[in-house]
């Protein structure tokens, strides 16, 4: 998951996944640059992208 930093530069920062979201297994390992998490039981390679909180600004 992802979340913006308030940064000017638009950067964004990594914020832990704590299972795959497929099998529900804990061992993950980060996969490439691009936020991929990579899960050794079921041997798929995902992502996940935070897209709102709900809250109203």
């Amino acid at each position: 998951m992802t979340e913006e930093d308030a940064s000017p530069t638009g950067r964004q920062r990594q914020l832990p996944v704590f299972h795959c979201p497929y099998c529900g297994d804990e061992e993950l390992t980060p996969h490439g640059d691009g936020g991929e998490w990579h899960c050794a039981a079921c041997l798929r390679t995902f992502t996940v992208r935070l897209t709102g909180t709900g809250v109203q600004a």
